[in-house]
């Protein structure tokens, strides 16, 4: 797909997010640097929900035929990687243990707390927590298909999410299915829905406004990260950067950058596949490296396995993911419902896809 057909604003943030997340597991666990990363997934994700399908006649159907297509082949590929992982070397992945409840559980993407990280909601390959907040939002979205006013439909939308956050708040439930259909980060997709209403309305385009947005989401995120509050329960920061970067559409479509481009449409596959990689960069130099070198030593291995992790992830979209969802689409697409595939009309008119 060319760059002119997309927003590439979007497809680099996305890139960008994907590396934060790598980043996040390879050397910074104790942050907030991964959770703020998928805060801006969803956020995104949102919003493309919104120009899907405002700008086309999309059936409900049609619209979980393409998401689960999207979503679901490449999860539950590394899934069964990893399940197959645990069962031939139980001390090559740390963090997997199989039951015969988490993995019907993981696989049908119901919330349940993690076997071995007590008090983590997340199935046993980890980063699909995430992707039980998508299933949700996509279910709860393509229901409001059924509503042809937009407007009602964001109105019933935004209704349904913030009843469960403030019943979530009021009833602070422990369950994990209730925690999760109940949480704040519902918000985030609702915010991602409004995001899109507001860009398809307005001009919202400038170099300054995409700085200035850009500058103010990285400072509201720092102060969330030093005192918490209201930015942890609306996602403010979320918001501003995926604003921001739609805001320089204009400046970034001048000098397009094919290696942002090529991440950023590899970034589903990075996200499942990356902690892959980086248990396989960590067995393979700690064999290399058993003497320790110092920092430039630990500078380098770090280095390494966030390339190797990204390149990795890049290798499984163009070997696997699109090979496999192109597949997927020819035998179970009718068609019909090809020409709604994703793709978006731009404030001024033209045609560009984000997915």
């Amino acid at each position: 797909m060319r760059s002119e057909d997309r927003l590439i604003g979007l497809q680099y943030l996305r890139g960008i997010v994907a590396s934060i997340v790598v980043l996040h597991h390879l050397r910074f666990p104790d942050t907030q640097l991964g959770p703020f990363g998928v805060k801006i997934f969803f956020v995104i994700s949102g919003f493309v929900m919104w120009y899907t399908t405002s700008m086309a006649d999309l059936a409900p159907i049609a619209f979980w035929r393409q998401r689960i297509i999207r979503i679901v082949p490449l999860y539950w590929l590394f899934l069964l990687l990893l399940i197959v992982a645990g069962l031939a070397c139980s001390t090559c992945v740390k963090t997997t243990e199989l039951t015969a409840q988490n993995v019907p559980l993981s696989f049908l993407f119901i919330p349940h707390f993690h076997q071995i990280q007590k008090g983590l909601i997340a199935p046993i390959l980890i980063p699909g927590w995430s992707l039980n907040y998508e299933m949700f939002f996509y279910f709860v979205f393509g229901s409001a298909l059924f509503i042809k006013s937009n407007a009602s439909r964001v109105l019933a939308i935004a209704v349904l999410f913030w009843s469960l956050v403030l019943l979530g708040r009021w009833l602070d439930p422990s369950s994990a299915i209730l925690s999760t259909y109940t949480n704040p980060s519902l918000l985030l997709f609702l915010n991602g829905l409004l995001l899109a209403m507001v860009y398809q309305t307005y001009e919202v385009d400038g170099a300054g406004l995409g700085v200035t947005l850009a500058s103010v989401s990285i400072l509201s995120q720092t102060l969330m990260v030093l005192q918490g509050g209201i930015e942890s329960f609306l996602g403010v920061a979320a918001v501003l950067i995926v604003a921001g970067t739609l805001a320089l559409e204009s400046t970034l479509r001048r000098a397009p950058s094919n290696l942002l481009l090529g991440i950023g449409a590899a970034s589903y596959s990075i996200y499942l596949s990356h902690l892959f990689f980086l248990r396989v960069f960590e067995i393979c130099w700690s064999r290399v490296a058993q003497h320790d070198g110092g920092g430039i030593v630990e500078t380098a291995s770090i280095v390494l396995a966030f390339v190797f992790a990204i390149v990795g992830g890049v290798a499984v979209h163009h070997l696997i993911e699109r090979p496999m969802v192109r597949q997927i689409r020819q035998r179970w697409w009718d068609e019909s419902e090809r020409g709604n595939n994703l793709s978006i009309v731009c404030p001024a008119g033209r045609r560009r896809k984000v997915v």
